[in-house]
C-alpha cells in the first residue's frame, strides 16, 4: 500500500501516511458499510489531507468527541456508509458524556 501511495504522493510526511493508513483500516472493519474503502478512496482521501493541510495530529487525535475523521466523505462513496459512520460517531460521543 505504501509503495502505491508513494508513486501518487511521494512527498507525504511518513507520521501523517501511517495515521491516515490506521484510519483508512479503522474504517475498513466499520461492520454494516455497504462499500469499504478501496486504495482509489485513500489516495483520493490523502490528496485532500494535503491540499487542507491537515496536521497528522488530528488524524491520531483518539478523543471519543471527534470520532469521524476530516473529509471522510473522500473514503466512503456510498450515503448510506456516510451515515452509518455519522450514527455510531453519535453513539460515541454520546456513550462517553
Amino acid at each position: 500500500m505504501r509503495q502505491i501511495i508513494a508513486v501518487h504522493h511521494p512527498k507525504i510526511k511518513q507520521k501523517l501516511l501511517q495515521e491516515a493508513m490506521d484510519v483508512f483500516f479503522q474504517i475498513r472493519e466499520v461492520p454494516g458499510l455497504k462499500k469499504k474503502p478501496s486504495t482509489s478512496e485513500l489516495i483520493d482521501w490523502l490528496k485532500l489531507l494535503l491540499a487542507d493541510d491537515i496536521p497528522d495530529e488530528i488524524l491520531s487525535n483518539k478523543d471519543p468527541s471527534k470520532a469521524i475523521p476530516p473529509l471522510y466523505g473522500a473514503l466512503l462513496k456510498n450515503e448510506q456508509d456516510v451515515h452509518l459512520l455519522e450514527k455510531l460517531a453519535f453513539m460515541i460521543r454520546r456513550e462517553n458524556r
